[in-house]
């Protein structure tokens, strides 16, 4: 205890030192000097605070590689504006608390408002939007569904960009309904880009609690780029490398996730590198992830894009509206969505043993939306040769009326590669999996199917001919089926 109070004189007499500054060293607050990891973790954490005392940026030359430890009063770093560690290497060892070793975050103030002019988008007549820039976070006190088998319930989120009382996105679904209570709150924000970028970390073996690597809340036009995050094997899961929440326009670019804690051996293990909720705008380039898991557990997301990734999975678990994903690879599992709104599109994409699209079955929320995919490659195996998977839970009902009709999405398809091995006897458009009884029901939204210039070809490369089948098993339709093959 001497040491840290001795260290935090030290801190404090640096920052006044350095007021004048427009940037500080970690070097200046002991990092050098430092004889253990949590006494270098301090010297980080004092550094960021004296920055953001200062209005200036922390300045990482001549810093090569950081080893630090979670202290057992461990709180996140706090970022500024601009974070540039310039190629630096942390390793983080934790054998005290969960947590975000870097955080960037901001509070909501309540608001009323009502819910028709949440749709309307029209916000001028509401003093706190009426100027400037601002988040609107909306969250649904009534639950939008609830997941079965899983011990919870969901409530959609949405966000929203106000610029000088106007709404610049509208909400993934309306909010002035009957069912809908309506709780909302607004973020001032800044416009300018906020940048994390050049850093490794790797989390050692043996850790006992998780290091997720930044926490961001109530941000707008953030950029996170040329980061590497590395997970050795192990029991832990409920990861979340990157945190985002109630923000809009955040970008990951040149982005590598080599494992995440996310357990082994039993059906309830789960962990994520992106654990996103209430997100607008996302944009993925160059992102390659991979764990035992899936790489993506999100919610309450709209406007999407992913651009030449390389993943173990895609989803948006529940309600969300608008992806794009265009020159990724997509491998071994799927790509899943329920509760899901608008088009999700897929240009030029690869798919290796993995499903291209699975409907959730256990949120029970079957809604309206439309599936396209152009040029893209499809390479089958045994137990993914289907092209989108309905999962069916039940003939039930959903409670909230928004959700009662059971929605089917539309299918277009053009230029499709199909790889077919000859262990493979047919390619499936959908396969329903569920009772019997759940198949004689009549299914909404769906009206088109449409194929276009598919090939087929054996892993050689000749020519292959099976059959294509619009479905594995039979399904009525509410409106007629317009079915389409050239």
């Amino acid at each position: 205890m001497k040491h840290i109070r001795i260290f935090g004189l030290l801190a404090i007499l640096g920052l006044f030192g350095h007021l004048q500054a427009q940037s500080v060293s970690p070097l200046t607050y002991g990092l050098r000097e430092a004889e253990d990891g949590i006494a270098r973790y301090r010297a980080l954490y004092f550094a960021h605070v004296a920055a953001l005392e200062m209005g200036a940026t922390v300045d990482y030359t001549g810093i090569d590689t950081v080893d630090i430890e979670i202290p057992p009063d461990f709180a996140s770093i706090p970022l500024g504006r601009e974070t540039d560690f310039k190629g630096m290497v942390i390793n983080v060892t934790n054998h005290s608390r969960h947590g975000a070793l870097f955080s960037l975050t901001q509070q909501a103030l309540q608001l009323e408002i009502s819910k028709a002019t949440v749709d309307s988008r029209h916000f001028d007549s509401i003093p706190e939007l009426a100027s400037g820039w601002h988040l609107l976070v909306l969250n649904d006190k009534h639950p939008w569904t609830e997941r079965r088998g899983y011990g919870y319930k969901h409530y959609r989120s949405d966000i929203m960009v106000v610029h000088d009382g106007w709404g610049m996105n509208e909400p993934i679904a309306p909010w002035n309904t009957d069912s809908t209570v309506l709780q909302a709150s607004y973020i001032p924000i800044d416009t300018a880009l906020k940048t994390f970028r050049n850093l490794t970390m790797h989390r050692a073996k043996g850790c006992t609690f998780r290091t997720n690597l930044i926490s961001v809340s109530g941000q707008y036009n953030v950029l996170i780029e040329n980061v590497h995050v590395t997970t050795p094997k192990s029991k832990m899961i409920a990861d979340g490398v990157f945190s985002i929440r109630n923000s809009a326009r955040i970008s990951f670019l040149d982005v590598t996730v080599d494992g995440t804690y996310s357990g082994y051996g039993s059906t309830r293990d789960y962990g994520y590198a992106f654990s996103l909720n209430n997100l607008w705008g996302a944009h993925f380039q160059r992102v390659e992830a991979h764990g035992n898991w899936g790489v993506f557990g999100t919610n309450n997301l709209s406007h999407t894009q992913l651009f030449d990734c390389n993943l173990d999975r895609f989803d948006i678990h529940c309600y969300g509206r608008d992806a794009w994903l265009k020159r990724c690879t997509l491998r071994q599992r799927q790509t899943q969505f329920s509760s899901m709104f608008g088009t999700v599109e897929f240009d030029s994409c690869r798919f290796i043993d993995c499903i291209p699209v699975r409907i959730r079955s256990s949120y029970n929320a079957y809604t309206p939306f439309n599936i396209a995919m152009y040029n893209c490659t499809f390479e089958l195996t045994p137990r993914y040769h289907s092209l989108v998977n309905v999962m069916l839970l039940d003939t039930a009902d959903n409670p909230r009326p928004e959700l009662k009709e059971k929605c089917w999405p539309n299918l277009t398809i053009t230029n499709l590669t199909v790889v077919v091995p000859w262990t493979v006897g047919s390619l499936n458009l959908f396969h329903p999996t569920g009772a019997l009884k759940e198949l004689r029901r009549e299914f909404g939204y769906i009206n088109e199917v449409y194929v276009g210039n598919m090939k087929m070809v054996r892993p050689n490369g000749n020519k292959a001919k099976v059959p294509l089948k619009l479905s594995s098993r039979q399904f009525k339709t509410v409106n007629e089926l317009k079915y389409t093959v050239e």
